[in-house]
């Protein structure tokens, strides 16, 4: 008797739908992951700004909207335009994606306060 080997065209489909399945699964994670990883230079770019402010408002006393007039301020990253708008003894930094990060949001006010269109 001959034994043959092999799959079965059963065998292979069942297989393909199983790896289909889990990609299904996978990859809206992993591609909100790498928006979170994304995410963390503009925590670092507005936490700068923050700070710079805040050295800013103790010289001027008054807040600015222009970034590239404080200290190590940037109006660009990598993968982030930051803009600041101020409204009397608040502001509020914004961070908007670009590049790799289109899509991506995040803001910080002067008190700290912040959030990101990527939930937790």
């Amino acid at each position: 008797m001959k034994v043959k080997k092999g799959f079965t065209l059963i065998e292979v489909l069942i297989v393909v739908i199983i790896l289909g399945i889990l990609a299904t699964i996978a990859i809206p994670q992993f591609a909100k992951m790498t928006k979170k990883a994304r995410l963390a230079e503009a925590w670092t770019n507005l936490a700068a700004i923050r700070t710079a402010q805040s050295v800013y408002y103790l010289e001027q006393d008054k807040y600015t909207t222009a970034i590239n007039q404080l200290d190590g301020g940037t109006e660009s990253s990598l993968n982030f335009n930051y803009t600041v708008t101020v409204s009397g003894a608040t502001y509020n930094a914004i961070a908007n994606g670009t590049n790799l990060a289109t899509g991506v949001s995040a803001w910080m006010t002067e008190k700290g306060v912040s959030g990101s269109s990527i939930p937790d």
